[in-house]
C-alpha cells in the first residue's frame, strides 16, 4: 500500500497540480513513479521533471555511462521501481548483464573480470559518494583523467538526482512494476563492500 497519494491520473487534481501533471505528461507521455508522488507538491514536480528530463535526454554523458551511474545509485538506495525500468535501458545502452548483476547485488568490484576498469571506477565513484558521502583524491584524479569537468559534474548530478528519486519512491513504498527486474531488499545483500 502506498504511503503517499499516488496521483497518476488528472481526476481530482487542484489547478496547480493539474498544470504540473499536464507538463509532465506532455514531456514523458504519462505520469508515474516519482512524478505521481511529486504531484503532492506541484511546483516541486515541475522542477524535478525538468531536471530529470535534462539528465535523461539532454545530458552530455554517453548512454552507457549514464545508465551505470543510474543503476548504481538505484542499487545503493534499493529503489525497486526505477531499477525495474533502468535495467532495460542499461542493456540497450550496451551494459552487460554481468555488470548489471554486480551492481544490483552490490558485489565487491575487485576480482570481477567482467567489469572493465572504467566501469569499476565509475561504480566505485558513485558508491563512495552515496555511501561514504566522499570520494577520495586517488579516485577523483582517475576521474579527471577520463572525464571532462562537465562530465564529472553531470555524473555527480545524476547520482544525486536518482538518490533523491529513490528516497521519494522508497518513502512512498512504490514497488517495481509487475514483471520488472527487482533488487534484493535491504539486509539481503551479500556484501556492502565498496
Amino acid at each position: 500500500m502506498n504511503r503517499l497519494p499516488y496521483l497518476n491520473h488528472p481526476d481530482g487534481l487542484s489547478a496547480e497540480a493539474l498544470a504540473a501533471y499536464d507538463h509532465i505528461s506532455a514531456s514523458r507521455g504519462h505520469v508515474s513513479g516519482v512524478f505521481a508522488l511529486l504531484l503532492n507538491s506541484p511546483k516541486a514536480a515541475d522542477l524535478v521533471a525538468d531536471l530529470g528530463g535534462f539528465i535523461r535526454f539532454d545530458s552530455c554523458l554517453n548512454p552507457a555511462v549514464k545508465e551505470l551511474v543510474i543503476l548504481t545509485a538505484l542499487s545503493e538506495n534499493a529503489c525497486q521501481f526505477e531499477w525495474g525500468y533502468h535495467v532495460g535501458f542499461a542493456q540497450k545502452a550496451g551494459v552487460s548483464p554481468q555488470v548489471i548483476e554486480v551492481i544490483g547485488q552490490r558485489l565487491p568490484l575487485d576480482g570481477q573480470s567482467e567489469v572493465s576498469e572504467r566501469e569499476r571506477e565509475l561504480v566505485a565513484y558513485v558508491r563512495r559518494l552515496l555511501v561514504n558521502k566522499r570520494v577520495d583524491d586517488s579516485l577523483f584524479r582517475k576521474f579527471q583523467a577520463q572525464y571532462t569537468v562537465q562530465e564529472i559534474t553531470e555524473i555527480t548530478l545524476t547520482a544525486g538526482y536518482y538518490a533523491m528519486v529513490a528516497a521519494l519512491l522508497n518513502a512512498g513504498q512504490i514497488p517495481a512494476a509487475s514483471g520488472n527486474p527487482t533488487l534484493p531488499e535491504p539486509g539481503a545483500y551479500r556484501t556492502t563492500s565498496l
